[in-house]
């Protein structure tokens, strides 16, 4: 894969030192944040949740694992000047480490980054656990934003969409999700874990390629204060990293973590976010040979 387009990690996620050529998981940072509606300030997340990730132990308590032992690099960021030329560069970034045998691991950024991950990696399924269902058809007079990427996704590739966790929905989102039933299930955070884990396992039991998106927002503002658009009554941390237990096995071909507005708070939700990567990346481990 060609690093062009790329800007090297001034600290690697977790001090990754996989050479790329070897690893099994690569991180990639978007820091992108153009469509903002709310908070802005989402394109410092991969840097702000890089430097957090410092602090962390490696051990990962939910595996038993620890982060050396994976095979993991750190490319770096994208870098593009517009939201257009970031998803071109993304996708051609993520399609080479796909293409290559890697896992890629994309750090937010803006939710709409998450695009061009699926136009490179063509998912048969997307689980996206997020407040929000990112279908309306334009906000704020774009087309194309963090509240409008998965109504084009769903446009444009051949995919199903189960979202899980949501609870801030516009009418004109739930009229389309009715009216698109056979590719779209929509699963709010009022339900109890036991039906979010069994939703969950019902549409991911007849599908081989599964990509999983995280909203940040998808979490209780008390978990997580900085994010782009916080919303009451949120999941708690156990309860979305569980869930991503149930889901990130051997059919998932791509990840990513979205959304995080580090300067809302001092640090906090950053290292909840380099938390969160650590145990997924350990989680997708221990399940990749599952399926």
């Amino acid at each position: 894969m060609s690093l062009r387009g790329l800007r090297p990690p001034a600290h690697p996620f977790l001090e990754a030192s996989t050479p790329y050529e070897e690893a099994e998981y690569v991180i990639l940072g978007a820091p992108i944040d153009e469509t903002s509606s709310h908070r802005r300030g989402a394109r410092f997340a991969p840097q702000a949740i890089r430097r957090e990730s410092l602090h962390l132990e490696t051990y990962s308590p939910r595996t038993g694992l620890f982060f050396e032992d994976l095979k993991v690099a750190d490319v770096g960021d994208v870098e593009a000047r517009s939201l257009e030329e970031a998803l071109k560069l993304i996708e051609e970034v993520v399609e080479g480490i796909g293409r290559g045998g890697g896992r890629p691991t994309m750090i937010g950024g803006e939710h709409t980054v998450t695009l061009a991950a699926l136009r490179a990696l063509r998912p048969h399924l997307v689980v996206s656990l997020d407040a929000h269902l990112d279908l309306r058809d334009r906000l704020l007079g774009l087309t194309l934003s963090h509240g409008t990427f998965m109504r084009r996704a769903l446009e444009e590739l051949d995919h199903r969409l189960l979202v899980v966790g949501c609870r801030a929905l516009s009418k004109e989102e739930l009229r389309y999700a009715e009216a698109h039933s056979d590719r779209v299930r929509v699963i709010g955070a009022w339900e109890r874990p036991e039906r979010l884990r069994e939703a969950m396992a019902e549409w991911l039991e007849s599908t081989s390629r599964v990509y999983v998106t995280v909203d940040m927002d998808v979490l209780d503002p008390s978990a997580a204060p900085a994010v782009g658009n916080p919303s009451p009554e949120g999941l708690s941390v156990e309860v979305l990293l569980n869930l991503l237990g149930e889901v990130l096995d051997g059919r998932v071909v791509g990840l990513d973590l979205v959304e995080v507005s580090p300067h809302y708070d001092s640090g906090g939700t950053s290292l909840l976010a380099a938390y969160i990567i650590l145990e997924a990346l350990c989680l997708w481990d221990r399940g990749r040979h599952i399926y």
